[in-house]
C-alpha cells in the first residue's frame, strides 16, 4: 500500500544510524543506505545529515517523520478493514456494545430474528467507552455491524443508517441530595433556576429545539454544554447541584443519580444504527427487524 522505503527511514530516524538499522531489520548496512538514496531522490529532497557520528533527520526530514506513521498506520488500516469484509462471515452480524450503548432491545429481536433466520449467529464486540462520535459512526460496518442506543438526528444523518425501534421521553436526572430529588416528575418551572447539563448544538433537532425553548421561556436556567455523556458526565452532576437532561433508557448507567421524568412533549428517537452499506448479514437482519412490530415501546416510555 505505501513505499516501504519508509520503514527503513523511520527506524533509521528512531535509531540514529544507518547500521544500527539495518541490523534491526536484518539488512545489510549498503542495502538500507540505497533505500534511503532512492527515496531522497524521489522525494527530492535531503532527509538525513550524515556525519561520522551517526545521521539526524533535516527539518524536511522530521516532517516526512511525523507524517510517515501516520500514511503507515493508516495503511494498516485500510487493510485491515478491506481483509475484514474479504474474511467477514456472510451470517455473522457483529453487535458494538458498551456502557451507553447497551443492548436492551436487541436481546428480544433477536430471540424473534433467530427463529426466522437461524443461520444469523450473532457476535458481540465491545466499543470504546469514550470515542468521539464521529469516530464511533465510522466504526459502523468495520468493527461492528449494529449499535443500539439513541440516534442524533443532525450529528449523524447521513453518516450512518437508523432503525427506530422507538421514541424515549426527556428525564431529568439528579443527585440523590439535590432537592429536586424528592419530585415523582418535574415541570419546565421546577427547571427556574437551575444549572441543565445538556449535549452541544447542532447534535440534535430536538435537544436543540429543547434549548431554544428554555431560552425563550425560561432565562432563569443555567445551561451547560457537554459535548460528551459519560461516566465523567455524570458524576460531575453527581458532586455539583446539576441536572443532567437525560431520557429514561440511561437510568441503568447512572444509578447514583436520581432519574426523573420531564413533563415534555419532547423525546428523542432509539433504535438501531447500521453502516451506509451494510454486509449481507446486517442487511438480512435489519430487514427482518424493520418488520418486527413487537419492540419494547413500554421500556422506553
Amino acid at each position: 500500500m505505501y513505499n516501504h522505503q519508509l520503514d527503513a527511514f523511520i527506524k533509521i530516524a528512531e535509531l540514529g544510524s544507518f547500521g544500527k538499522a539495518a541490523e534491526v531489520m536484518y539488512i545489510s548496512a549498503p542495502a538500507i543506505i540505497q533505500q534511503i538514496n532512492l527515496l531522497e531522490a524521489r522525494c527530492g529532497l535531503k532527509l538525513f545529515v550524515r556525519s561520522n557520528h551517526g545521521v539526524k533527520l533535516t527539518p524536511a526530514g522530521q516532517s516526512l517523520y511525523e507524517d510517515a506513521k501516520t500514511l503507515i498506520k493508516l495503511s494498516e488500516d485500510a487493510l485491515n478493514k478491506a481483509r475484514q469484509i474479504a474474511e467477514a462471515d456472510e451470517h455473522i452480524v457483529r453487535i458494538g456494545t458498551s456502557l451507553l450503548f447497551k443492548c436492551r432491545c436487541l436481546p428480544d429481536l433477536w430471540t424473534q430474528i433467530s427463529e426466522n433466520i437461524p443461520e444469523l449467529k450473532i457476535e458481540i464486540i465491545p466499543m470504546p467507552e469514550r470515542q468521539s462520535r464521529k469516530n464511533g459512526i465510522s466504526d459502523l460496518g468495520t468493527k461492528y455491524d449494529i449499535r443500539e442506543g439513541i440516534y442524533c438526528t443532525i450529528s449523524q444523518k447521513g453518516t450512518c443508517n437508523f432503525l427506530e425501534l422507538g421514541r424515549t421521553p426527556f428525564c431529568c436526572a439528579v443527585a440523590k441530595s439535590h432537592p429536586l430529588a424528592k419530585y415523582k416528575s418535574l415541570t419546565m418551572n421546577d427547571l427556574n433556576g437551575e444549572y441543565l447539563v445538556m449535549p452541544i448544538e447542532n447534535v440534535s433537532e430536538e435537544m436543540d429545539a429543547f434549548r431554544n425553548e428554555i431560552k425563550d421561556k425560561f432565562p432563569t436556567v443555567h445551561i451547560i454544554d457537554s459535548s460528551y455523556y459519560g461516566v465523567d458526565t455524570f458524576t460531575l452532576c453527581e458532586v455539583n447541584p446539576y441536572i443532567l437532561i437525560t431520557q429514561k433508557v440511561y437510568s441503568d448507567i447512572h444509578t447514583n443519580l436520581i432519574t426523573i421524568p420531564l413533563v415534555t412533549d419532547y423525546t428523542m428517537p432509539y433504535g438501531l444504527m447500521y453502516a451506509n452499506n451494510p454486509s449481507d448479514a446486517a442487511k438480512k437482519f435489519i430487514d427482518e427487524a424493520s418488520h418486527i412490530k413487537k419492540y419494547q415501546q413500554q421500556f422506553l416510555k
